[in-house]
C-alpha cells in the first residue's frame, strides 16, 4: 500500500540523479525560510544545483549537458518537490528550456548552453516586438513569469516580428538575450512558489543576430534530425511533463507528511472521516501518478510521429493530474487541524504551492474543452491513438 505513489519502474541512470537531490536536500532545508522571505532560492543551494549538473539536465551531451531520460527527469522533479516545490518549478523550467538547444543553430546552442553557468528561462509568449534589419533585429519588450531569474544568465524573449502583425499568421520568435541586457521588474509577490522568483523582465532596443533566435511555429513539431539531437520529443510535451511533475511532487510530499506527522484520534468516528478521506487523497495522487506514467509512455513511443493525438492524451493528463493533485492536498489539509494555518507548518507551504502552481496554463482545466472538441470531431481517432 505504500508502494502506490511510487514509480512502476525507472531508468538504470536515475538512482545515480535522485541520490545527487537527496543529498541536497538538507541545505533545502537548511535555507526553505530565505525563499519565503525573499522571493529567490539561496545562492548556496543554487551553486550547488548547478555543480551537479542539474542545470543542463535536458540539454544535450553535444553542448554540455547531460541529456537525461525523460522518466527520469520527471522522478527528479517528484523528489525536489518533496521538499521545495519552488526549486522543483525552476527545474521544470529550464527542462523545457533546455528542449531549445535542439532546435537552435548548434552553433548558437554551443554559445549558449555550454558557455554559461546559470539558468536559460524567460517568456514563451509574445510580449514584445522585433524590428528586422537585415540579418539582425531590434527587440523591445516586456515579458512576465521569468521562473529562476536571480539565476538566469540568459533571458528568452517571445516577440512580434514587426511588419508581420496583421498577417493572418503573424511571424513569433524567441530570441535569446544575455541577462546583463535586460532589467528584472520585482514583481514576484505571490501566494505560494515564491522562491521561483518569476519576476517580469524587460529590455528596450537591444540588437539580436536572427542565429540567436527560431521561430515559435517550429517548436510545434519534433525538432529536425541531427547528431547532436537530445529527444525527438517535441517542445511543449516536455515542458508539459515537466509542469505535472512538480505539481504532483507537492501532493505526494502532504500525503506523506500527514502520514508521518499526524496524532492518532481516540474518536472512533472521526478515525473512520479521516481514513476515508486520506484513502480518497492516496487515490487522487495515485490516480494522476498513472496518469503521468501513460502521458511519458505515450511520448516516448511516439517520438517524431507525436502529433494531435498524443498532444491531446498529454494536455487530458496534465488537467486531471493537477485536479487530483490539487483535491489531494485540500483533503489533506482539511484534516490538519488549525496548527496548519501557520507559515511554519509543511502543509501550509504545500497549500499555498500547489495553488499557485496548478494555475499554469499548461496544467489548465481548458485542456479538456479541447479535448472534448477534438474527441467529438469524427476525422480525428483519439481512442485509437
Amino acid at each position: 500500500m505504500k508502494n502506490l505513489m511510487q514509480w512502476n519502474s525507472l531508468p538504470s541512470e536515475s538512482n545515480e540523479w535522485l541520490e545527487k537531490v537527496r543529498a541536497l536536500n538538507p541545505l533545502i532545508i537548511q535555507h526553505c525560510d530565505y525563499s519565503e522571505q525573499t522571493n529567490a532560492t539561496h545562492k548556496d543551494v543554487m551553486s550547488r544545483f548547478f555543480k551537479e549538473g542539474f542545470g543542463r539536465t535536458s540539454v544535450s551531451k553535444a553542448f554540455g549537458g547531460s541529456q537525461v531520460d525523460i522518466q527520469t527527469t520527471s522522478a527528479l522533479l517528484l523528489e525536489f518537490a518533496r521538499y521545495d516545490a519552488s526549486l522543483s518549478w525552476q527545474l521544470a523550467v529550464q527542462v523545457a528550456m533546455g528542449r531549445l538547444s535542439d532546435y537552435l543553430p548548434e552553433a548558437t546552442s554551443e554559445a549558449i548552453y555550454n558557455h554559461c553557468d546559470g539558468f536559460v528561462i524567460g517568456a514563451i509568449h509574445s510580449g514584445g516586438e522585433a524590428l528586422p534589419m537585415g540579418d539582425e533585429y531590434l527587440l523591445s519588450g516586456k515579458w512576465a513569469f521569468a521562473s529562476g531569474s536571480a539565476h538566469a544568465d540568459w533571458l528568452v524573449c517571445t516577440a512580434t516580428v514587426k511588419g508581420t502583425e496583421n498577417n493572418t499568421t503573424p511571424e513569433v520568435r524567441m530570441f535569446f538575450v544575455p541577462a546583463s541586457q535586460c532589467t528584472i521588474l520585482p514583481t514576484w509577490d505571490t501566494l505560494g512558489m515564491r522562491g521561483t522568483g518569476s519576476h517580469h523582465f524587460q529590455c528596450s532596443n537591444v540588437i539580436v543576430h536572427k542565429s540567436f533566435s527560431l521561430d515559435v511555429e517550429t517548436l510545434k513539431q519534433s525538432p529536425e534530425a541531427r547528431s547532436s539531437r537530445a529527444y525527438a520529443t517535441g517542445y511543449y510535451e516536455f515542458g508539459t511533463l515537466a509542469a505535472m511533475s512538480t505539481v504532483l511532487g507537492v501532493a505526494r510530499a502532504a500525503v506523506d507528511h500527514f502520514r508521518n506527522d499526524r496524532a492518532v484520534n481516540t474518536d472512533p468516528g472521526l478515525e473512520g472521516v479521516i481514513f476515508e478521506k486520506t484513502g480518497r487523497a492516496i487515490s487522487s495522487v495515485h490516480t494522476a501518478q498513472l496518469l503521468l506514467e501513460d502521458a511519458i509512455h505515450q511520448v516516448i513511443n511516439r517520438g517524431e510521429t507525436i502529433g494531435e493525438p498524443v498532444s491531446a492524451r498529454v494536455g487530458l493528463a496534465a488537467s486531471v493530474l493537477t485536479e487530483n493533485s490539487v483535491n489531494a492536498v485540500n483533503q489533506i489539509y482539511s484534516m490538519a487541524g488549525s496548527k496548519a494555518v501557520y507559515k511554519s507548518h509543511f502543509l501550509e507551504r504545500c497549500f499555498r504551492d500547489i495553488h499557485t502552481g496548478s494555475k499554469h496554463f499548461t496544467l489548465s482545466p481548458l485542456n479538456l474543452h479541447g479535448i472534448g472538441k477534438y474527441y467529438l470531431d469524427k476525422t480525428n481517432v483519439l481512442a485509437a491513438a
